[in-house]
């Protein structure tokens, strides 16, 4: 006899498995290398946006306030986390590419319409909407695969991946600059969007599909997954780390200009933080004598100190470049600590949904953090503004690696119990 529709078990229960992970293989490795180009791309232009928030200051709309120009970076911020809601959700169910691909066309597409803009608004739609939309499309995918191929090197698989956003970070700042002295902000622009295009396909090439089509977790589950204690705790304290997170990012060239920098140099200051932090966000992976909770309560804490202790009190540019290595190193680290952490507390098929949950609940802070820290440097004369600016950075980080702290000795209980 068959069953009636009401005797059915769930849909959920009817999901296809997912393998073990396994923990290497051409496979494997080809979509690490794959997340590590797209992150190179994605997110080392988003770490750039310093370079950006210098030359927009001086040329292309000096007429705007520090503050008002950072809201082209932190709306693009905003909706790169914000689309983690979503994005993650669909990546559990229908895999990486019906993402990565649209999403590389439409942060291509925003490069080159950014090139085409003269207004503040027009900035605001094409390099703070289109290419955040874009950026999240990408960000997400990429941030969560490697934790679907690898279970025993996980946090080793994610830092590598990561480590091609710092890498980026470092690289894109030379080469824009580059760019708008010798063809000018349009076309630097657009050979910008050129080269990233032409990564970005080899980056889909190398990401291979490994989780089976599935239904998308119901939107009452996904609410469930938030409710859990030592999850909600690690999405409280990133959220808070991340209101201060992104300061440094934004306002080292500009403070760097204010502290008697050469334009030149100043535009390379925001090299040297990426550069801190892809040595921070590889070294993570090898540090697996520590809890990754612990480990984002460790960083986020060292870089409050660090911004307290060196960014408040600065007044060279030498000082500003050191400052900028060290708290790029464990800004690094911080970062890539994140989807390990969550991962290890979720279900294979959860881990990009959870990852997606987190990003996009603390998207809001980093939408506003910025923008804060320009306020408070614009209503300040000379370099009062960024000292203040810093505490209020560093205070937050500090906050929120206090609470990370927390979520560490829950989950050690937990451990422990089980």
């Amino acid at each position: 006899m068959s069953q009636s529709a009401t005797d059915k078990p769930p849909a959920t229960q009817a999901q296809p498995a997912m393998t073990p992970p396994p923990n290497g293989g051409f496979a494997a490795w080809s979509t690490v290398a794959g997340c590590w180009v797209a992150l190179f791309v994605q997110f080392g232009l988003c770490n750039s946006f310093g370079v950006f928030q210098a030359y927009y200051e001086t040329h292309l709309i000096q007429d705007k306030t520090p503050s008002d120009i950072a809201w082209i970076g932190t709306i693009q911020v905003f909706i790169l986390f914000f689309g983690g809601l979503f994005v993650g959700r669909f990546l559990d169910s229908h895999g990486a590419h019906v993402l990565t691909v649209p999403g590389s066309i439409l942060l291509v597409l925003g490069l080159m319409f950014t090139s085409l803009c003269k207004e503040y608004w027009q900035l605001i739609l094409a390099q703070g909407v289109l290419f955040g939309i874009g950026c999240s499309l990408t960000f997400h995918p990429c941030v969560a695969l490697p934790s679907q191929w690898f279970s025993t090197k996980r946090a080793l698989a994610t830092s590598i991946a990561i480590a091609g956003s710092g890498i980026g970070g470092v690289v894109w700042p030379i080469v824009i600059r580059v760019l708008f002295d010798r063809v000018g902000f349009p076309w630097g622009t657009r050979a910008v969007g050129f080269i990233s295009l032409g990564l970005l396909a080899l980056s889909n090439a190398l990401i291979k599909k490994r989780a089976p089509k599935r239904s998308p977790l119901p939107w009452t589950q996904v609410a469930r997954l938030g409710m859990d204690l030592r999850f909600a705790l690690t999405v409280s304290s990133v959220a808070l780390s991340i209101l201060g997170f992104f300061v440094p990012f934004y306002y080292i060239s500009t403070n760097a200009i204010e502290s008697g920098a050469s334009p030149s140099l100043a535009f390379y200051c925001i090299a040297f933080v990426n550069a801190g932090s892809s040595v921070g966000r590889l070294l993570a992976g090898f540090i697996t004598f520590i809890s990754p909770f612990m480990l984002i309560a460790l960083s986020s804490m060292m870089c409050g100190i660090f911004i307290l202790a060196m960014w408040v009190s600065l007044k060279t540019t030498a000082a500003l470049i050191a400052f900028g290595i060290i708290y790029g190193f464990f800004s690094g680290i911080w970062i890539s600590a994140i989807p390990p952490s969550i991962a290890s507390i979720s279900k294979i098929p959860e881990i990009g949904t959870r990852i997606g949950l987190l990003w996009g609940l603390c998207s809001i802070f980093a939408l506003v953090g910025p923008p804060i820290a320009g306020a408070i440097v614009n209503g300040h004369d000379g370099l009062t503004g960024f000292r203040l600016a810093a505490v209020f950075s560093g205070v937050t980080m500090l906050a929120g690696g206090a609470l990370s702290l927390i979520v560490w000795m829950l989950n050690k209980r937990n451990q422990s119990v089980g």
